[in-house]
């Protein structure tokens, strides 16, 4: 028969368990719609670049140069969006990897915690 401190401790374990699947859960289910998001706006995207292209005057994208500024006609505008996207993008990354680094820590000092 087991004592009170061992159904305690049982019973703490099987806590921390039930709260690592359910953030194994969440995880998965905000990556799923992360992927999602970010394929239905590349899709989004590709779809609206015709619409874009066909807005430009005859020959606006003949030469390399007016590559970003197919955003706006005046081309400085299209470099500044640009590269407010690829800095966005930088640190949405940088904040998930981050996330991800400091879940698999708190899991690992879990599953440590639950050892002893």
């Amino acid at each position: 028969m087991r004592s009170t401190e061992e159904r305690a401790a049982a019973v703490r374990r099987r806590a921390r368990e039930l709260e690592r699947q359910s953030r194994a859960r969440r995880g998965r289910i905000v990556g799923i719609l992360s992927a999602a998001a970010c394929l239905l706006f590349v899709v989004g995207l590709s779809l609206a670049m015709p619409g874009i292209m066909a807005g430009l005057p005859d020959g606006g994208y003949a030469f390399s140069g007016a590559v970003a500024g197919i955003f706006d006609g005046r081309g400085g505008l299209g470099y500044v969006l640009v590269g407010l996207l690829a800095f966005v993008l930088g640190i949405s990354v940088t904040i998930l990897f981050c996330r991800i680094r400091l879940r698999s820590q708190k899991d690992r000092e879990d599953t440590e915690g639950g050892d002893g």
